[in-house]
């Protein structure tokens, strides 16, 4: 993901929302992704998951801070990679 740092403000809080199927490994693969990229990152108070309504798929919405752009692109980056998430905002 390339982003246009000039419209970025840094620190700069956001919410990360990652979907994928109920029956995946998601939670546990994004929660090494974000403490790999992310060093204050406590997934028992920053972490919350929401189930579909019929349970096949699994959202999470994670808040963060990011530090600069290079981490931005970084954890986006390993979440466009990773085969268990299917969609990232």
């Amino acid at each position: 993901m390339a982003i246009q740092e000039h419209l970025w403000e840094f620190p700069h809080d956001m919410q990360l929302k990652v979907m994928g199927l109920a029956d995946s490994p998601l939670e546990t693969v994004l929660i090494e992704i974000l403490e790999t990229h992310l060093e204050d990152f406590d997934a028992d108070d920053h972490l919350a998951r929401k189930p579909s309504s019929k349970g096949n798929f699994v959202s999470f919405t994670a808040q963060v801070t990011m530090r600069n752009r290079e981490q931005v692109e970084a954890i986006y980056k390993a979440l466009n990679e990773c085969p268990h998430v299917k969609m990232s905002l």
